[in-house]
């Protein structure tokens, strides 16, 4: 039996309130009838006892499918009775219920050639890892990890088997991409020592494989990480060499490459090379061909959001909040990790321009953005931003908004 009763479940205001997605009406209910306080609700559901208190007392309402799917599953409420499809834990556990792999057709065609990789195989996985690269902003570590750990491990038994020479490079190449991708996620997930090994694996791969422009975006991928984690100087040495490999990569690359060494460059106060590198970022990408995809999907939205938040480390609070605020009605919605950064960005600058509502409207803006979704980089984003906040550390709306970024360190996604 789940925390809600059989008799619970079929009240007829709990069937009302889950009916129309009342979720602080059905929490009360919870309460009332099953003992469940916020704490016990907030434990279940992951969702944190203030923001259930906030809930239950009409505060805010639930609007997230995402978290409107983690109460279900919590609480163990039937999918249908919310408006979902049956969820997981309804499913029977016999064996003609559980999910079937169906094969991709990388693994299909590999499977034709024993010993050394097909040109097909080979072909077919490196634009299945290519689409995940390109995916993985708008689907995150959750969805995309476990279909990457098998592209992993077919990687790994391509290089153990008997190869052509060029068929065992294409192999290095897509590990040296896979690895970076794991990294990243790693990254994501908080496991540091996992993104680590990661990234080292991918710069072995990278110096075996021969292609200076695919070290050149492995190393700009490790910078990522290193910037969103405090370490802006291992950042900008990265994102030098990475320049400086990328001398015949494709001008979407190098603008991609350009527009984060600006910002880790900004980091350090060093305005004049940021804005050069703002520069030579927006030149590469009007010279860029269209965007197809893979790993070169830098756009115009893109390098607005880097260039806003590299103005604001310079301290130009009026342009960077411009540039922010277009790149994010711009951005892609799905884009959850993305779209919560840019508002924490927008609220520095706000804070920056002295408007201090605003800035802690926006933060809890971005935290709701990420509601069932959060990642490390927003976690570490949200606390450097309160520690802007230290003068103001007495103000009501900041204490509200501290609490807030103490839960959402709890609340980072798991694979």
């Amino acid at each position: 039996m789940g925390p809600l009763p059989d008799h619970v479940l079929a009240d007829p205001h709990v069937i009302a309130a889950c009916a129309s997605r009342q979720i602080g009406a059905l929490f009360g209910l919870a309460r009332r009838h099953a003992g469940l306080g916020p704490a016990r609700i907030g434990q279940l559901t992951g969702l944190g006892t203030s923001r259930v208190t906030e809930y239950l007392q009409g505060q805010r309402e639930v609007t997230s499918i995402t978290v409107i799917e983690r109460v279900a599953d919590g609480l163990r409420i039937p999918g249908h009775m919310l408006g979902l499809a049956a969820r997981p834990w309804e499913r029977p556990s016999a064996p003609t219920a559980r999910a079937m792999h169906v094969p991709e057709t990388w693994e299909i065609l590999d499977l034709i050639g024993q010993s050394t990789a097909s040109d097909a195989a080979l072909t077919h996985l490196e634009a299945a890892v290519a689409d995940a690269a390109f995916r993985y902003p708008s689907t995150g570590p959750t969805e995309s990890v476990p279909v990457m750990q098998r592209q992993l491990a077919a990687v790994h038994d391509l290089i153990g088997r008997p190869q052509a020479v060029d068929a065992r490079r294409r192999s290095i190449r897509i590990l040296t991409v896979l690895s970076g991708l794991l990294g990243l996620a790693a990254h994501d997930m908080g496991d540091t020592a996992r993104s680590d090994a990661m990234f080292h694996m991918g710069t072995v791969a990278a110096d075996e494989g021969e292609a200076d422009e695919l070290t050149a975006w492995l190393l700009t991928v490790q910078s990522i990480a290193a910037y969103t984690s405090g370490r802006t100087g291992h950042a900008a040495m990265l994102l030098g060499r990475a320049d400086q490999l990328a001398a015949l990569a494709a001008r979407r690359r190098r603008a991609w490459i350009a527009a984060n060494r600006a910002k880790a460059l900004a980091s350090h106060r060093d305005e004049q090379g940021a804005l050069i590198a703002l520069d030579q970022a927006a030149q590469f990408l009007a010279e860029a061909d269209e965007p197809i995809g893979g790993l070169d999907f830098f756009t115009e939205p893109r390098l607005d959001g880097i260039a806003g938040e590299t103005r604001a480390l310079l301290g130009q609070h009026g342009p960077a909040a411009d540039l922010i605020g277009g790149a994010l009605a711009r951005r892609d919605r799905a884009d959850v990790k993305g779209l919560a950064l840019l508002t924490l960005d927008l609220a520095e600058c706000r804070l920056g321009a002295g408007d201090l509502a605003a800035a802690c409207t926006l933060a809890h803006d971005a935290l709701d953005l990420a509601d069932g979704s959060v990642v490390q980089p927003i976690v570490l984003r949200a606390r450097a931003f309160q520690r802007s906040l230290g003068p103001w550390r007495g103000e009501r709306p900041v204490q509200a908004l501290m609490e807030r970024v103490r839960e959402s360190g709890a609340q980072l996604v798991r694979v």
